[in-house]
C-alpha cells in the first residue's frame, strides 16, 4: 500500500493522494518551501561555520553555539528528504524534522556547557 503525498494516510497504488485537499496542500507547502530553502541553506551553513571555528579554537561554547544554531534552523525550517516525505507523508515528516531540530538544539546545549 502506498502513503498520501501530504497527510500519509494509507491510499490505493495508483493513487497520490487521498483527497483533492491533499493535493493542493502539498502544492501550496512545495511552492512555500522552495522559497524558503536559501533561508535554510544559509541558517546550516552558518551554524556549521561556527561549528567549525569553535573545533578550530577548541571552545566548547563556540561549538555548542554552532549546534544550537543548525537546531534552531532546523525547528523554524523543517525540510526532510523525499524519502522521508515518501515514508511519513508530508505532514508527518515536518514533524519529525522538528523533534530531530529540537534533539540538536538540546545536544548543542549540553555541548556548550561541557
Amino acid at each position: 500500500m502506498k502513503r498520501c503525498k501530504y497527510c500519509g494516510k494509507q491510499i490505493e497504488d495508483s493513487l497520490e493522494f487521498c483527497k483533492s485537499k491533499c493535493k493542493e496542500n502539498y502544492k501550496k507547502a512545495g511552492e512555500c518551501d522552495s522559497r524558503k530553502m536559501k533561508y535554510f541553506i544559509s541558517g546550516m551553513a552558518l551554524g556549521f561555520l561556527v561549528l567549525f571555528c569553535g573545533v578550530c579554537a577548541g571552545s566548547n561554547t563556540i561549538m555548542g553555539t554552532g549546534i544550537v544554531l543548525m537546531g534552531i534552523t532546523v525547528i523554524l525550517l523543517p525540510f526532510t528528504t523525499p524519502e522521508t516525505n515518501a515514508l511519513l507523508g508530508y505532514q508527518r515528516a515536518r514533524t519529525a524534522g522538528r523533534t530531530l531540530g529540537i534533539l540538536l538544539l538540546i545536544a548543542g546545549i549540553f555541548t556548550g556547557i561541557k
